[in-house]
C-alpha cells in the first residue's frame, strides 16, 4: 500500500504549478525555471501578507533557507509526502546565492488521514546547519510541522527561543488531520542542477561563490532580500 501511495504521490508532483498574476509570473517552459519562479512567488506572498514580519525576521537571522513551494502529502495510517524545491544561502559577504535544487521525501506513521498541499520553508540558522545540508547529513526528524497560521497573532521576536539550529515554517491548505511521528530526507537533485546550470557543478560552489550566477535566478534572490 505504501508503494502505491508513493507512486500516486510523486506522479502528481511531476509538474510545478504555473504562477499567474501578481506578484510574479512564470513564462518559462523549463521545469527548473518554473520551480525557481514558484519559489520566488511563495516567498513574496508570505512576506507581503500577515505573516511577513515572521518571515522577514527568519530570513534576517538565517544562514540559508530551503523553499519547497509545493509539497504534497497523502496518508491513511502510513503517509508519504514529497516535493521539489531549492536551497539558497548567504555567502561570506552576506548576499543570497544559489539556487541549488533538492527533493524532499517523508514518511509518517500514526493516526492520520487525508490529502494536503503545503509550502515548506526550512531556515538554517548557522554555519553548522548549512554544512550539514551541504554534506547531506541534515537531520530531518523535525517532529510536528509548525503551521505559520498559529504565529500570526503574536510578536515574531518573542517566538524564537530555539534549542536547535533549524526552524520549519509550513503554510498549508487542504484537509489533513492526525498525530504522527515524522521522518524525512532532503536530497540534492543532480539532474535538475545540471539542467539549470548546463553542467554538473559542486553544490558548495553554487552557494558560496558567484562563478556560476544566473540572471534568471535573480527573481528568487531579489525576493529573499525583499525587492
Amino acid at each position: 500500500m505504501l508503494c502505491l501511495a508513493l507512486t500516486m504521490l510523486f506522479s502528481s508532483c511531476n509538474s510545478v504549478k504555473k504562477i499567474t498574476g501578481s506578484p510574479c509570473v512564470s513564462n518559462s517552459t523549463t521545469s527548473t525555471q518554473m520551480l525557481v519562479d514558484s519559489a520566488a512567488c511563495a516567498v513574496k506572498q508570505m512576506r507581503t501578507n500577515q505573516y511577513g514580519p515572521t518571515i522577514d525576521y527568519l530570513l534576517e537571522i538565517s544562514r540559508a533557507v530551503f523553499i519547497f513551494p509545493d509539497v504534497y502529502k497523502m496518508a491513511f495510517m502510513i503517509g508519504a509526502e514529497g516535493g521539489t524545491g531549492v536551497l539558497c544561502a548567504k555567502d561570506n559577504t552576506g548576499f543570497w546565492n544559489g539556487p541549488v535544487f533538492y527533493s524532499m521525501t517523508g514518511l509518517d506513521i500514526g493516526l492520520q488521514g487525508g490529502v494536503a498541499s503545503k509550502t515548506v520553508m526550512i531556515f538554517l540558522l548557522d554555519d553548522e546547519a548549512l554544512e550539514s545540508a551541504l554534506t547531506g547529513k541534515l537531520d530531518m526528524s523535525l517532529g510536528a510541522d509548525l503551521a505559520i497560521g498559529r504565529l500570526s497573532d503574536q510578536s515574531h521576536r518573542g517566538l524564537f527561543d530555539m534549542e536547535g539550529n533549524m526552524y520549519t515554517v509550513v503554510y498549508q491548505a487542504g484537509a489533513f488531520g492526525g498525530m504522527a511521528f515524522h521522518v524525512g530526507a532532503l536530497m540534492v537533485s543532480k539532474d535538475s542542477n545540471k539542467a539549470y546550470y548546463g553542467k554538473g557543478i559542486e553544490v558548495r560552489k553554487l552557494l558560496m561563490t558567484h562563478e556560476h550566477d544566473k540572471l534568471d535566478a535573480d527573481i528568487l534572490l531579489n525576493a529573499l532580500i525583499g525587492i
